[in-house]
């Protein structure tokens, strides 16, 4: 009977392990796409990306609880059916493919700096022009003479 059980545990364990398993996938071809939307600055796409990445986010807390609810039910079970060969291979698989899309988020993160502080010091200096126009124009217009007229 017990032996019924791990063997049932181990199939789930296999089937959600593959489902995380695409959709970890796709949320590195996302990321990727993302990193080419923002490096060649094509911003119109780039709310309907982080849309995207919010619902991801949302998807990663799912798959934490549904492993959870696995092991809730019978930890003994599940660390057996854990340590099965194929479950074993798509959780490594999985490793990786998480610190490759962490790797690629890191990269990311510092286009998106670069890009932040260029566009702060763009601002400082359109603040400094603006600056220097209301001066400018806040000056009191000088009355001038041509020929001894005014």
């Amino acid at each position: 009977m017990e032996y019924n059980q791990i063997s049932q545990l181990e199939r789930e364990l296999i089937f959600a392990l593959k489902e995380e398993y695409s959709f970890y996938q796709s949320l590195y071809i996302l990321i990727d796409k993302q990193k080419d939307m923002v490096k060649f600055e094509k911003d119109e796409k780039l709310l309907e990306l982080f849309t995207e990445m919010e619902r991801c986010h949302q998807r990663i807390q799912q798959s934490e609880n549904k492993i959870a609810e696995l092991k809730a039910k019978n930890p003994k079970l599940f660390n057996i059916a854990a340590s099965a060969p194929e479950v074993r291979k798509l959780a490594n698989s999985i490793i990786t493919l998480v610190k490759k899309n962490i790797d690629l988020v890191r990269e990311n993160e510092e286009y998106l700096k670069g890009r932040h502080e260029r566009l702060k010091s763009e601002l400082k200096e359109l603040q400094n022009s603006h600056k220097i126009l209301r001066y400018i124009r806040e000056a009191e217009p000088v009355p001038l003479f041509i020929n001894g007229k005014n």
